[in-house]
């Protein structure tokens, strides 16, 4: 770890996480070592210390210390206007033992879900994933508004997109200072984490092991698989209340390809059996999890 952090902050050695990992590796091989290295050891101890917080400080008169500041676009934000995204890059060889290890096809995983909702409609999908009362921003990049849960059970189109996660207000304010229905400041606490992997070297197939994966070998708890319509699956995990354990978890998804700027809590993901707009094909669901 020690080794990890030195390269990431030495800036005249410019080294990426890759060469890191194996400059750490060759070091290790090259000493004499009492035990062997632990599967992922390195890698993971990079990926620590390329995604700790490490606060620029200006020194100013007789040593007074002047930390970053976060900010908020309003004070009863849940989040800052600024968040890291983890730093994590695919590794090709784990994405292909995490395959071999929970191989899953998408017809197996139809076939394992324990709620086949395929027919119902998005809203009533809605309704299964919150509370009735809850604010939740549906619609596409350009057109959106939020209602509540109950309240889009009674609208005629949902939309192609969806914020995975509650908002804690109706209209918050955006990072340009004006009032959005979508962004950073009305968005609540996470509920969901969405993992989508677009890669198009990997069947659909592979990208459902990869899912599986998260759930069977990380032990997170899958609530739902949606077919995007187009490239990618979203997976969509529950959040552990616990950002920490969130963040580790999310890093080891974009370990095997999952999009990083999925970890922002407004990002939009494609919403269950809605339809996407261009080609009106269905994101159809594959796979749900009542409990």
């Amino acid at each position: 770890m020690n080794k990890a952090v030195f390269l990431n902050k030495n800036e005249e050695l410019d080294v990426s996480e890759g060469e890191a990992v194996e400059l750490i590796k060759a070091k290790f091989e090259s000493s004499g070592q009492r035990r062997v290295l632990k599967y992922k050891e390195v890698e993971n101890a990079v990926a620590r210390a390329c995604n700790s917080p490490s606060p620029t400080i200006k020194t100013l008169g007789r040593g007074v210390v002047l930390k970053q500041q976060f900010h908020k676009t309003s004070s009863d934000s849940f989040w800052n206007t600024e968040m890291p995204l983890p730093r994590v890059e695919a590794i090709p060889m784990a994405i292909e033992r995490a395959i071999r290890a929970t191989p899953w096809s998408l017809e197996d995983m139809f076939e394992d879900s324990p709620l086949r909702l395929w027919k119902c409609k998005p809203a009533e999908i809605l309704s299964l994933l919150f509370h009735p009362t809850e604010l939740i921003c549906c619609g596409s990049v350009s057109k959106f508004k939020t209602l509540r849960t109950e309240e889009w059970l009674k609208e005629r189109d949902v939309g192609e997109q969806i914020v995975p996660n509650p908002s804690r207000v109706k209209v918050g304010i955006n990072k340009q200072g004006k009032p959005s229905e979508h962004c950073r400041d009305a968005t609540s606490d996470r509920k969901y984490m969405v993992v989508e992997s677009d890669d198009e070297s990997l069947s659909f197939d592979e990208k459902a092991s990869v899912l599986r994966f998260l759930r069977d070998e990380v032990r997170a708890k899958l609530k739902m698989v949606v077919h995007s319509g187009g490239k990618s699956l979203h997976g969509w995990y529950k959040s552990t209340g616990d950002s920490q354990v969130d963040w580790e978890f999310m890093k080891v998804a974009c370990l095997l390809g999952a999009d990083p700027r999925m970890w922002l809590p407004e990002q939009l993901a494609r919403t269950p059996n809605g339809f996407r707009g261009k080609t009106n094909l269905q994101q159809k669901i594959y796979y749900f999890d009542a409990k």
